[in-house]
């Protein structure tokens, strides 16, 4: 059902969208763009009854209330529309809505619109008190690219006329208000991580105790996280392999003796050689305890080869933390230099040797390698 109701609202912005430029005045823009969205969401537009165009709401026979639509329910409205010229500006028009959502008791949601732009407004901080900030905004612009996450399209699908339910809508704006402030707070986060933020995740990492002076750069370690997340996330939405968002962890060094992928080579750098690599990363953040050798675990890469997958510190050669090669039983077989081998099914079993190698190549390079607790 949720499909079915994402490809006809899609067609209907697709519509709407090509429409728009020919509606220049305020009534073709009810006709042609507000009437039909209406009927998309269920309600019969060509019916008074349900429809009611300038309806109105008095406080007094001075102070006169209209509203350019009110759907009724039983005789009663419960939702006014407020209608603009395709294109003109809504902000200026919120108090002309206000004032029509104050005077009608029974209205639970107000909605302001040029046609193209719907902006959905409930009374959930205070009854009959319609809010300063919308709980859902539309943009058939946007739903005609096809860009509409689930959450927009469940906020579209519970104003239908099937499921609208006016005792419960101020209950539901107050969620997407919430929902639309974590979202804000972490797309700040995102590209400004916090301190306290920072130390929050180094903390689950386990790192507890982090100096004042070193927080900048684990602030761009977090927010270099968050951007990774995001790719990841986008490539997973497309169903493109996300490998493809790791390469660029293949790094050149300069003066390295060993010769580079080719195209031609056709190196397919499979799913568990990423995972070992990986875990690597991963584990190494939870066994290292020591905050300047944490530092460094950013500083680990890995090129593949024909027959070996090389993970390093820095450089590979004298930074290599070991060989691996993927195989059936046991699956995981590591080289760390020439006289540790261990060959198992279990990438636990690396754990020592790994922490040891590490904290010797960022050593041997003259980092501080403090030895973990």
């Amino acid at each position: 059902m949720m499909d079915e109701f994402r490809d006809k609202l899609t067609a209907f912005a697709q519509r709407a969208v090509a429409l728009a430029p020919s509606c220049r005045n305020e009534e073709g823009t009810k006709q042609f763009l507000i009437l039909p969205f209406l009927a998309v969401l269920g309600y019969d537009d060509r019916n008074p009854h349900e429809v009611c165009p300038e309806h109105g709401a008095d406080f007094s026979e001075k102070y006169k209330n209209r509203v350019d639509y009110a759907i009724l329910k039983d005789g009663t409205p419960i939702i006014a529309v407020e209608c603009k010229c395709c294109g003109a500006t809504l902000k200026d028009e919120r108090g002309q809505l206000r004032a029509y959502f104050n005077a009608a008791p029974t209205v639970k949601m107000g909605a302001l619109t040029d046609g193209i732009i719907w902006e959905f407004y409930a009374d959930s901080d205070e009854p009959n008190m319609m809010d300063a900030t919308a709980f859902l905004t539309v943009d058939l612009r946007e739903i005609a690219k096809g860009k509409i996450e689930n959450s927009m399209l469940d906020g579209i699908r519970s104003l239908q006329k099937a499921a609208f339910d006016p005792d419960n809508i101020g209950a539901e704006a107050k969620r997407k208000l919430l929902f639309h402030n974590i979202l804000q707070q972490l797309s700040d986060l995102s590209d400004h991580p916090s301190e306290q933020f920072t130390r929050m995740l180094l903390q689950n990492a386990g790192l507890s105790h982090v100096r004042a002076k070193s927080l900048p750069e684990y602030q761009a370690m977090v927010k270099n996280a968050f951007s990774e997340f995001t790719n990841l996330r986008i490539l997973r939405r497309l169903d493109l392999p996300t490998k493809e968002v790791e390469k660029p962890q293949i790094v050149t060094p300069q003066g390295e003796s060993e010769q580079p992928l080719k195209l031609d080579d056709k190196i397919n750098t499979t799913q568990t050689e990423l995972s070992v690599f990986d875990y690597t990363k991963r584990r190494l953040s939870f066994l290292v305890k020591d905050e300047d050798l944490f530092l460094h675990i950013d500083q680990i890469a890995y090129r593949d080869y024909q027959g070996k997958f090389v993970v390093y510190y820095k450089r590979e050669r004298k930074g290599r933390l070991f060989d691996f090669v993927e195989g059936d039983s046991p699956k995981y077989r590591f080289r760390f230099g020439d006289d540790i081998e261990i060959n198992s099914d279990r990438l636990s079993d690396i754990d020592q040797p790994l922490l040891a190698v590490f904290r010797k190549r960022v050593q041997e390079d003259g980092g501080k390698a403090a030895s973990a607790q």
